[in-house]
Order: structure tokens, then sequence, then C-alpha cells
């Protein structure tokens, strides 16, 4: 007895001196608590840091349901720290354009939207400087939540973010309802020109389109109800960006697309390197009884340096769908700024050296057709599985109205790499590949006939309404 309590003695005595040397928690350890919580904090993945807390200090300036806008919009004018306590609020526009601004929400707190964007982060006017360490964050341990409150197809845009650098966004739930827009969007700045200005009788690209959101996180987000044309998170733009725990129900979780391709997209007016998306690190995306987990179109942009790390989708049509730009080789469009007229050539765009990690996988888990598909990805749904004639109109439209209801079809469909067989790309066809060699790929309780590597799927894989190969004419008319 007596040495059993030597022992216990010793191993105490141990013990306090390694507590002793090791470094206290941060105050920010203390999730859940509106006293001490000092933010996420310096928020690292893969040994690169992409935000640091660097708003310490100073009173926290408190918000409660039932305040004014006028009086909220003063305390976000000052900067600083600002905690919104729990309860409703319905509330338009907060305009967040002071650098070294955290705003800490009570978990409790739900925001009912009665304008177009609810946090609205970017300098107050075009000539501002670029605003710099911004915190929009949970307390925790929960998510807050916003509510849009809008139409099908209208605009509502919970978050938006531009020309920002050193920024988080973290623990937000949103209810949606099927909006035509994202939910959480990050885009490059703009002042209404086309893309070009007029120098010295020259035409130049407007260098205003490379202020895009540099080094933030956007994580720990969800959203229900998301349109079949946009997504929880969207980059338009961005450098140095990770995308870590999002999720979303219908539509598409992350959406990796620079501008929309019509003729009023300024942003691809702007050539192929400014706004584009580059060096973002995606982890842990799902997307549940939607169109895909995450979805790439690079219109006029050259997108590079990008990371997918277990994307995952239960009962959608695909975990990753990666589309080529629809822009035609020489595309032309004539746009008019300040009185000149600008004949713009957009180029297509494309991906370069994205990399899937980790488990990529689709998984049927309903006896029911609850996944989303497009009129572009009609030839690739396994011939056996097809409904009527196999036309696009014998199948049953989702509920936003824009996309189609099947099984399950793929994990990845690459309609961006023609041939399985294919090493080199055309950068005029804007054709590109993702390197899949480090990933799980698994098809779930389904199976395609023609997938390869545990659920791939290629352009020369589209099969036609009498189920025949498309011909080479066919498979490069896009």
């Amino acid at each position: 007895m007596k040495k059993r309590s030597w022992l216990s003695k010793a191993c105490l005595a141990v013990v306090l001196v390694l507590t002793a040397g090791m470094t206290p928690a941060p105050a920010s350890a203390a999730v859940g608590d509106p006293a001490t919580f000092q933010g996420i904090g310096t928020t690292s993945y893969g040994g690169k840091v992409y935000f640091e807390n660097k708003v310490t200090a100073g009173n926290k300036k408190l918000v409660s349901p039932g305040e004014s806008l006028s009086s909220i919009q003063a305390k976000l004018d000052g900067g600083g720290i600002i905690q919104f306590a729990a309860g409703t609020y319905n509330l338009g526009t907060m305009k967040i354009n002071k650098s070294n601004t955290r705003i800490e929400v009570n978990q409790g707190a739900v925001f009912n939207m009665s304008s177009n964007i609810l946090f609205d982060i970017r300098p107050a006017t075009v000539d501002a400087p670029r605003i710099q360490n911004i915190e929009l964050s949970s307390i925790g341990p929960g998510r807050f939540t916003i509510n849009t409150k809008g139409n099908k197809g209208g605009d509502k845009r919970p978050v938006r973010l531009t020309n920002v650098k050193n920024f988080a966004v973290s623990g937000i739930h949103i209810n949606g309802n099927y909006e035509g827009q994202p939910f959480v969007v990050l885009v490059p700045y703009q002042d209404g020109s086309p893309g070009r200005l007029l120098v010295n009788g020259e035409q130049i690209y407007n260098p205003i389109f490379g202020l895009v959101p540099t080094q933030g996180v956007v994580q720990d987000v969800s959203a229900t109800k998301i349109h079949g044309g946009y997504a929880t998170v969207q980059l338009f733009a961005g450098d140095n960006v990770l995308l870590r725990n999002i999720d979303g129900e219908n539509g598409v979780t992350v959406r990796l697309e620079p501008g929309s391709g019509k003729d009023t997209d300024n942003t691809s007016m702007s050539g192929p390197n400014l706004g584009a998306i580059r060096n973002v690190e995606l982890v842990n995306v799902h997307n549940k009884n939607g169109f895909a987990a995450v979805y790439l179109k690079a219109h006029a942009k050259v997108n590079r340096d990008i990371t997918l790390t277990n994307i995952t989708a239960t009962d959608s049509a695909f975990a990753i769908h990666s589309d080529v730009s629809e822009f035609h080789a020489d595309d032309k469009v004539t746009v008019t700024y300040n009185g000149q007229t600008y004949d713009v050539h957009r180029d297509r765009g494309r991906f370069e050296n994205v990399k899937l990690k980790g488990n990529i996988k689709l998984t049927k888990q309903s006896p029911n057709k609850l996944a989303w598909f497009a009129i572009s990805d009609l030839f690739y749904i396994d011939y056996n599985k097809r409904e009527g004639n196999g036309d696009y109109s014998d199948y049953a439209v989702s509920i936003c109205g824009t996309k189609r209801i099947t099984s399950p079809v793929v994990p990845v469909l690459m309609l961006s790499h023609e041939y399985r067989s294919d090493t080199t790309f055309s950068v005029e066809r804007g054709t590109y590949t993702l390197d899949y060699s480090n990933a799980n790929i698994q098809s779930v309780g389904f199976s395609h006939s023609l997938a390869t590597n545990g659920g791939v799927l290629y352009r020369e894989d589209a099969r036609n309404k009498n189920n025949q190969p498309l011909t080479d004419a066919q498979i490069k008319d896009y």
C-alpha cells in the first residue's frame, strides 16, 4: 500500500512538471462563452496559415435584438469587436468596411434578411484602400442562423466579400429559398467598367479586377434550399483561401466559377489573370439531394493550384463536376463604357494543377430519385437508368426549376477532359484534367457501367439516345 502511494505521488509530480512547461490554452479556447470569446484564432491547414487574429484589444460593443440598423452600423463603422447577443434580428445590409473588425455572433442569434445582402465586407468606396483583418464568427460551439426570406430565383447574398485581406467567416447556417445567388460569395472588386479602360488611346485591362479576397478562411458553414445554379459558397475570385467543413442541401455546395460567361460579365472581360481563382484548398465539402458538392467552370480565367480533399455527396448527381467554358474560339462582345465602344475578345479559360485527395465519394442512400442534373449531363446518365425516350423533358423538374431529377450518376464527371487517354490539353479549347492519383474515389450503393477508377467519367463516355458513342466532332462540339 505504501509503495502504491509513493508511486502515485511521483506520477503526480511528473505531471505537474510537464504541465508547467506547456503553453497555456489561448482565451479563444473558451468557445461558447461570450465573455471570454477571442475569435477563432490563427487558422492553418497543411502547414500554411490562412488567417491570423489581429483584433485582440478593446472593449466589446454589444448589440441586442431590436436595436436599429443605424445604431448597429455606427458600431460597425468604428471597427473593433462587435458582439451580437442571442435573439431575432430583422435587418437590412450591414456594411463592414473598417479594417480590424471582429463580429462575434451568439449561436442563438437568428437574422431575417430584409435586403439582398446582409453582411457586406468591402471598402467603403472604390478608391478606398483594401480592408484587412476582418472576422465574422459564431461564438459557438453551434452556428448562428440566417434566414434569407427571398423568392425563388431572387437576389439574396447573406455574406459578400471583396477587396479584403486576412479574413475569416465561420459558424453560419443559412436557410435559403432557392434564390438565384450564392449565399457566401467572394468576388473581385469592380467599378462598373467592362474589364477594360482606355488609357492614352490604348485599351488595357482594368487592374481593379485584381483586387480579390486574399488570405482567408470560410469554414463551418452550411445551407439548405440552394438554387441549382448557385452554391453555399462561391468563389468568383480568390487567392490563398481555405474552404473547410462546408455543407449544402440541393444545388451545389462549393462553386469555383469566375464570372457568369454572359455578355454582361465584366469579370470575363478583364483578361485571363485578373480576378482568377488561385491557391485554394477545399476540405470536407458535402452535398445532399442536389447537383454536386464541388462544381468547376473556368469561363475566361486561368485558375490554378487548387486541392480538393474529402469531397462527398449523398443522393446527389455528382461529388465533383468539372466543366468547360461555353465561350467559343475568338469569342467577342461589343460593349460601351464612358462613351467609348470596346470590342472585347474572351478566350476560353481553364483550371491548372487541380488535385483530388482523400475520399471522393458519392453515396446512393434513398430509393427515391433526388439528384439534380443539367441538360449537358443527360448523355452521361447510365443508359439502363434513363427515363422515357431519353429526352431531357422526360425527367421531373427540380424544385428550383432549372435542373432535372435522377439518381446518383458518378462521383467525378470531367466534361473538361475529352478522352481518358489525353495527356496534353488545348488552351484554345479550354480543356483540362483533374489529378486523382492520390484520391480514393468511391461509388457507394450504385454503379455506372462506363465509369472507371472507382467512378470517373470523361467526355468520351457520353452515349446518345440510342446508346451509341458520340463522334469525335460531337465530343469536341462545345
